[in-house]
């Protein structure tokens, strides 16, 4: 049972709900003025909260930050009523356009239960479905002014334009990233020949400490490629239209264990293959790069003194799939879960396990296209369990 914010559960509330076709503006009634904005994820997760909605419900910005939208509502068949809609929202293309409202029980942090409506409108942003929910109070004309009406729309339309603002500005971050990174390239590459140039020139006349940073230098040039090889993958996934189709994940992940052959060979791996879903929606060549990823993970966070055995496993659940890379490494401690997703995210000098730890914010940024999750549990030094989710609702293009 879901977890309710007031400790109440009343024994029968009613949901109504009104699809409206194409119209994005909300709609005016006199009878109702927004009190409240929050924006939902995928996930039902609250990530936007305005004071508004502190006013209306009692509870403040800082404590509703990653809860589940479910918690305020105050019955399960109200839970379940919400999620039905909320499926019915996300199953519709990215090219409809939705706006959606559904009258709805909450309780506030007194413990009052307050009546109010639920405006949706669907947002995309950086490929993620977003949900702008504003709640509306039940209220009659004597009890409001046209000045709190003005006001609240204002406020609304402010909230709006900052959203509007977040996605252009993450999308022009994007496009920097790939820029800056592919435009540094050429003029780093220019800098590694000519130190190997000038390396050949120097043979057998430097001493021990010219060659010493003469070797800082080299490693520098290599170590920032291989950074901005990496920065470029990232803004890769973030970049151009995110098309799924129908696929059998057992032909990517053949496709990767193919590409992966050369080191599997020298760490003696065993990568087993289980019953996994013959068909899901995705985009092929992201679903590649997860399974790449992890796959090689696993190969390379491994005890020295064991071969690493790696298994890939799969299931339906619901209205997704869920898929398991597992290992017998060196695992993670579990204050690590969430900050190994991080970009640029090493728990390990890159004398011992080389790279830049770009590749789980990769698979973390490839999953939420796909509106699923990624998690992990481990065992130090007895192995480490990647599960991700893809969801079932997708709109294929």
């Amino acid at each position: 049972m879901t977890r309710n914010l007031a400790g109440h559960l009343p024994n029968q509330v009613s949901h109504n709900t009104a699809f409206q076709g194409s119209d994005t503006n909300l709609e005016r009634n006199p009878a109702r003025y927004v009190e409240g904005l929050m924006i939902v994820n995928n996930l039902h997760q609250i990530i936007g909260w305005n004071p508004n909605s502190k006013c209306l419900s009692g509870y403040k910005q800082k404590n509703m930050i990653g809860t589940s939208a479910l918690d305020l509502l105050t019955s399960d068949d109200e839970r379940k009523a919400f999620l039905n809609d909320f499926d019915r929202l996300t199953n519709q293309c990215e090219k409809d356009i939705i706006y959606h409202e559904s009258t709805a029980n909450i309780f506030t942090h007194s413990g009052e239960k307050k009546t109010v409506i639920f405006q949706w409108n669907r947002m995309i942003i950086v490929g993620i479905r977003l949900f702008n929910i504003c709640i509306v109070s039940n209220v009659s004309n004597e009890q409001i002014s046209h000045e709190d009406i003005r006001e609240k729309e204002l406020e609304l339309i402010r909230k709006e334009k900052e959203l509007a603002k977040l996605s252009s500005s993450n999308q022009q971050l994007e496009a920097f990233a790939y820029v800056a990174s592919h435009d540094l390239k050429e003029p780093l590459r220019s800098i590694g020949n000519f130190t190997q140039l000038l390396g050949r020139r120097l043979e057998g006349k430097l001493d021990d400490t010219d060659k010493e940073f003469f070797g800082f230098v080299t490693s520098g040039v290599k170590n920032m490629n291989s950074l901005i090889e990496d920065l470029l993958t990232y803004s890769r996934v973030n970049s151009g239209k995110h098309e799924v189709v129908n696929l059998n994940p057992k032909d990517s992940i053949a496709v990767v264990i193919n590409s992966l052959n050369q080191r599997i060979i020298e760490t003696h791996a065993t990568i087993e293959v289980k019953e996994i879903p013959e068909l899901i929606i995705g985009n092929p060549t992201k679903i590649k790069q997860l399974f790449q990823n992890l796959l090689a993970n696993a190969i390379k966070f491994q005890n020295s003194e064991i071969d690493p055995v790696i298994v890939v496993s799969g299931r339906e659940e619901g209205d997704r799939w869920v898929f398991s890379v597992s290992d017998n490494g060196i695992g993670i401690k579990e204050e690590y879960y969430q900050k190994v997703f991080g970009i640029f995210t090493k728990l390990h000098h890159k004398s011992v396990y080389p790279g830049s730890g770009i590749g789980l914010s990769v698979c973390q940024r490839i999953v939420e296209q796909h509106d699923g999750e990624i998690w992990v549990d481990s065992v130090v030094d007895k192995g480490t369990n990647f599960h991700f989710s893809i969801g079932k609702n997708q709109c294929i293009q």
